[in-house]
């Protein structure tokens, strides 16, 4: 009972994550945001919660239009990214900018796997695309990863998480 108030704080945040980068001018890059609530999870929680986190904002990119071709797909990506960011959580507060640098790593991994995925036939992403999507991301992370971070950290003191 003690989760829920945790788990619902970061499903809305998911959902915002989701839906905020339709609201955004076309031809301008979008920014991953599901990266960034996963990584302040991960970071925070441990692999568990960011494998939890992370399946569950891959199914909502999954599932929200246009979403993703290979059902599942992205689910498992952003999982895998949950728990690689998970087992960085103890070098996380070596440095101050290791949180920044995990997150980047994890964004360009996605987009790898984006890539791979377009190359191999499902769907259709520019190069270019990737990279500026990836160059938003890490933009918006240096504001909104230090806010996600501090929201996981107040639900981790009163024992929401």
């Amino acid at each position: 009972m003690s989760a829920l108030p945790g788990a619902a704080v970061r499903a809305l945040l998911l959902v915002a994550a989701v839906l905020l980068p339709s609201a955004w001018p076309a031809g301008l890059p979008r920014a991953d945001l599901v990266v960034l609530v996963v990584a302040a999870a991960a970071l925070m929680r441990g692999p568990t919660t960011g494998l939890l986190v992370g399946l569950a904002g891959g199914w909502l990119l999954d599932l929200v239009p246009p979403g993703a071709e290979p059902l599942g797909a992205t689910a498992l990506a952003y999982a895998l990214v949950g728990v690689l960011l998970g087992l960085a959580r103890r070098y996380a507060a070596a440095s101050p900018l290791l949180p920044w640098l995990a997150t980047g790593a994890a964004s360009a991994l996605l987009l790898g796997v984006r890539g791979v995925v377009a190359a191999a036939g499902v769907g259709r992403v520019a190069p270019a695309e990737l990279l500026w999507s990836w160059v938003a991301t890490l933009l918006v992370s240096v504001v909104a990863l230090p806010l996600l971070l501090l929201v996981e950290r107040r639900l981790v003191e009163r024992r929401w998480a």
